[in-house]
């Protein structure tokens, strides 16, 4: 959705709730065209690098792909690209915002090719006592199959198949 000048000017002027100015920010006037999008990588700040690389090797399947040990941060990969995810450890003394409210990434997803793949997922996420949010199931808009789940610090990882994504994808896929 997007909003016209004379929108933002009503609605930050609207019964007495006027937006912040982080709020305001995000009404985009003209609406952006972005076309042909795809998620890059995504980077999260993690409280344990190692328990979090851990994660992400076993459950998702990633590869180091490299670290910055200045900065604190490991670069995962399926292979096709440098990296999917890069984990930041936080600062000493820096803790995640938990409990109360909502996190700052609601989840991501990542895609496979097969419904099986979410399917034998699940048993090796409560055997492991990972904390499963939905799934598995088939969803009712996309009419996928899809899991979700939370990692180390409570991020939501989604994985769904979209098998078109797959077909149609001729980048060199990594030998398993």
């Amino acid at each position: 959705m997007s909003y016209s000048r004379k929108d933002c000017q009503s609605i930050s002027q609207s019964g007495g709730r006027a937006l912040t100015e982080i709020g305001r920010r995000y009404l985009v006037v003209p609406p952006m065209k972005i076309q042909n999008g795809a998620l890059g990588h995504i980077v999260l700040n993690v409280a344990n690098l190692k328990r979090s690389e851990q994660f992400y090797r076993s459950i998702l399947g990633l590869r180091v792909s490299a670290r910055n040990l200045d900065t604190k941060m490991t670069f995962m990969s399926y292979g096709r690209e440098h990296h999917d995810i890069a984990l930041q450890a936080l600062p000493k003394g820096v803790r995640h915002v938990s409990g109360e409210g909502a996190s700052k990434v609601h989840h991501f997803c990542i895609y496979v090719d097969r419904n099986e793949i979410i399917d034998k997922l699940h048993p090796v996420l409560k055997r492991r006592k990972i904390p499963v949010v939905s799934g598995p199931e088939t969803l009712v808009v996309a009419g996928n199959r899809s899991i979700s789940f939370l990692d180390p610090d409570g991020n939501r990882v989604e994985i769904a198949c979209n098998a078109n994504k797959f077909k149609f994808d001729n980048r060199k896929r990594r030998k398993s």
